[in-house]
């Protein structure tokens, strides 16, 4: 028959372990993220620094959500993914694109500079 102490110590340990990682995680938020999945639309207007009335506007044709129960709900990722693909680019960018095409190249070809 085993011993209940040593049985009572291999879980103290494996306890201490599993707390030790989440002291760890805790102290080290850019290893463990603690944001939750879903967000309402007041920690949404929050999150992106609107009003909780433009987070009702942009629901209406924009911002993915979902309505559980009569309660609106969203995901962040999903939203930071929208709000990802609506990135708009610099002039820089732009030019930086064109210069780098066929067609840029070409005309740097043909330039007189």
């Amino acid at each position: 028959m085993e011993n209940p102490f040593e049985l009572i110590e291999q879980r103290l340990s494996t306890i201490e372990k599993k707390l030790d990682s989440l002291i760890n995680s805790i102290e080290n938020p850019k290893d463990f993220n603690l944001s939750p999945t879903w967000i309402t639309s007041k920690q949404l207007a929050q999150h992106l620094g609107l009003s909780t009335t433009a987070i009702g506007n942009l629901r209406i044709n924009k911002i993915p959500y979902y309505k559980i129960g009569g309660r609106i709900l969203y995901k962040k990722q999903e939203i930071d993914e929208f709000i990802e693909m609506t990135r708009h680019k610099g002039g820089r960018e732009y030019l930086d694109e064109f210069l780098n095409s066929q067609q840029g190249k070409e005309r740097l070809s043909q330039s007189k500079f």
